[in-house]
């Protein structure tokens, strides 16, 4: 016998349910059966199952065999937290509207097939009122809109161990809620080894502005591939003014746009993951931007594999700063552009960029390795790049850049004798030292102009012309020599 109203066992069974696999909780509950739904998929049982929900605090949906066909929002919505779980039922939309919805307490929704049908506009929504919920061991299939949309306020919630299939592609669904899992203005939020297919935009975190902005959350562990084909701007884990957060261990595959996008953000760690395709893997900038911790990531056939930009496009573009950005350990391997752009511009500022012991497999594919226009204090340092068709380092309008310890192959390779391996051309006080060039590059350094410049320690093999073409006034050159 069922006790109606009783709190949820503190354990129960587990259960294999969606891909990836994830255990979700069964308690003792109440059934929606017993408040008159049929869960035969056929009538519609919305208002027989928010009579039980409203009735109890562990609600059990049962088992595969059970389809709750609902044409209004089912309403998770007491005082105090109520814990909602299923075996594999199914919840499924027959009208346009969001299919469940949480609030008022830190609710539990777990094991349960939220069938969007092409009509429900969202799948579940977080309400402000309902910080700490969870959603776990879910699935989520043709759902209009956003799978999940957790709202301002709405802290601490928790996403893990879902199914997403086809959401937010619904027609006339406009941004953004055409993304997968939506995460605006709640702190301290977790998406975890989730599994996002056929999806528009994937993950979205989003805070209300530059000052307020999105604090201290974890993107980590999530599979997440694009529909195909991509639609126009599709991203795979975008971040708008976040604040303290960790992208770490995701798998992101196939996407128009930037497979993982920060705008304006600050303190942020971005390690582990892979992903394959997209406009760039990691790009950050746009407006203010500062402490970004880009490292240990596969980027497989992007455009460019990192991109830092200051945009002088964005609001608040006079001023912008972009800076303390560390680019390190990474791996691109046959980017169609180039492996890592670093790039200021109009009236804000790029400095103090360290791009570090990464290896760049240009492969014929991308026309140069590391590229640095009008940024400034930076360092380029410990890098493998192999075979780009033009450069393998270039700088352009940058001050204060050191070029240390690099090692370049076959730089130029599109172009017998056309491009140099290190190419620095109008810029000032710039550092290039204990380089080691060999392949096809013209010139292992090429520097026409500037002031304060130093060459030291190059070593080069099998270049096309010769070792060095230094020529900007009063360079200083030492200890260059062939192999």
């Amino acid at each position: 016998m069922l006790l109606y109203g009783a709190p949820a066992a503190a354990g129960g069974a587990l259960l294999a349910h969606g891909s990836p696999a994830a255990a979700a909780v069964s308690g003792a509950g109440a059934s929606p059966l017993d408040y008159g739904a049929t869960g035969d998929g056929i009538a519609d049982d919305t208002a027989a199952v928010n009579a039980c929900l409203a009735a109890n605090r562990a609600v059990d949906f049962g088992g595969p065999q059970y389809t709750y066909l609902v044409t209004g929002t089912l309403l998770v919505v007491q005082s105090a937290a109520q814990v909602v779980t299923g075996s594999g039922a199914s919840v499924k939309a027959g009208a346009g509207v969001p299919m469940m919805r949480l609030k008022n307490a830190a609710h539990v929704v777990s094991g349960i097939r939220f069938a969007g049908n092409n009509l429900g506009t969202r799948g579940v929504i977080v309400e402000p009122t309902a910080p700490g919920s969870r959603v776990e061991g879910c699935t989520f299939t043709a759902v209009t809109g956003t799978g999940i949309d957790v709202q301002p306020g709405a802290h601490r919630t928790r996403i893990a161990g879902c199914l997403f299939e086809r959401c937010g592609r619904g027609a006339g669904i406009a941004s953004p809620f055409n993304t997968t899992i939506f995460v605006a203005g709640a702190d301290h939020c977790k998406v975890v080894d989730n599994e996002l297919r056929d999806c528009d935009w994937g993950v979205y975190f989003r805070g209300p502005d530059a000052a307020t902005g999105i604090n201290f959350y974890e993107c980590r562990g999530n599979t997440i591939v694009c529909a195909s084909p991509a639609p126009a701007a599709s991203q795979g884990i975008s971040n708008g003014h976040g604040r303290g957060g960790r992208i770490a261990d995701n798998t992101v595959i196939g996407f128009a746009d930037n497979s993982i996008d920060c705008f304006g953000c600050r303190n942020m760690l971005i390690v582990g993951n892979s992903t394959s395709g997209g406009k760039d893997a990691v790009f950050v900038g746009d407006e203010t931007t500062n402490s970004i911790v880009i490292s240990g990531n596969v980027f497989s056939g992007p455009q460019r594999g990192v991109r830092v930009l200051r945009d002088n496009t964005t609001p608040d573009g006079r001023g912008t700063l972009v800076t303390g950005v560390v680019v390190s350990g990474n791996t691109v391997s046959n980017p169609t552009d180039g492996g890592i752009l670093i790039q200021g511009g109009g009236t804000g500022e790029v400095t103090g960029i360290t791009v570090a012991d990464n290896d760049l497999h240009v492969g014929d594919a991308g026309l140069y390795g590391v590229k640095i226009v009008k940024a400034d204090v930076s360092r380029i340092s410990g890098n493998r790049i192999f075979r780009p068709r033009n450069e393998a380092i270039l700088i352009r309008d940058a001050d204060l850049v050191e070029v240390t310890g690099n090692i370049l192959r076959d730089a130029g390779r599109a172009t017998a004798n056309g491009y140099d391996a290190i190419s620095v051309n109008t810029s000032n006080r710039i550092l290039v030292r204990d380089n080691t060039v060999y392949g096809t590059a013209r010139y292992a350094v090429a520097i026409p102009t500037g002031n304060g410049i130093t060459v030291t320690g190059t070593r080069w093999r099998s270049l096309g012309t010769g070792g060095l073409n230094v020529t900007a006034p009063g360079a200083v050159q030492s200890d260059n020599l062939a192999l």
